[in-house]
């Protein structure tokens, strides 16, 4: 990563802005887009004013802006279309007002009724973000099962709120950008 995020800013080729929940709000990661993959080029922290002029840069060049929450396994943007990238792919893709998982499952912002950021209480390393359509089915956008729940004895709701974070700010951005009520099921 040896770039400063100016440098990463003259990159050419398409580029993803990644604010980062998980630490401060004023991290930001650059990273580039090719082949349906994202590499982080660059990262930095920054003071609140910093962020604000970044932010309004990036909005300016055209550069789409995101999130992800610390060592998330997700980054994902809303900015325009909204998208979900793993550590290796992306995962979900948007195309006009619909939603396509990379399982081969859509859904149109018309049949969305809600978005849950879920937990599986039997598994805490379980968790993620479905979209529940008009009809009652739900639609996995993304999850993980994080094995330090299992491997870890001592591992409890207050390592769920730091680890699965993810899910919760992922949902609440998939639900303003669908235009449906988001139910946060993380303690």
């Amino acid at each position: 990563m040896g770039m400063t995020i100016e440098q990463a800013l003259d990159y050419p080729g398409e580029l993803v802005a990644i604010w980062d929940w998980g630490a401060r709000e004023e991290k930001l990661l650059v990273c580039s887009i090719a082949d349906g993959k994202l590499q982080v080029m660059a990262s930095a922290e920054m003071t609140k004013a910093e962020r604000e002029r970044h932010a309004a840069q990036l909005a300016g060049n055209g550069v789409r802006q995101g999130a992800t929450c610390g060592a998330a396994p997700f980054y994902w943007s809303k900015d325009g279309a909204f998208t979900v990238w793993s550590l290796t792919d992306t995962v979900v893709t948007s195309s006009g007002d619909t939603l396509q998982v990379a399982g081969g499952e859509s859904v149109a912002k018309a049949d969305a009724a809600g978005v849950v950021s879920f937990l599986d209480r039997a598994s805490l390393g379980h968790r993620g973000v479905r979209v529940v359509t008009r009809r009652g089915e739900t639609i996995t956008i993304a999850e993980e099962e994080d094995p330090a729940a299992q491997l870890d004895p001592t591992y409890g709701i207050d390592n769920v709120q730091i680890d699965g974070a993810w899910a919760a700010f992922m949902g609440r951005d998939l639900a303003a950008w669908l235009g449906v009520p988001h139910t946060d099921q993380l303690p």
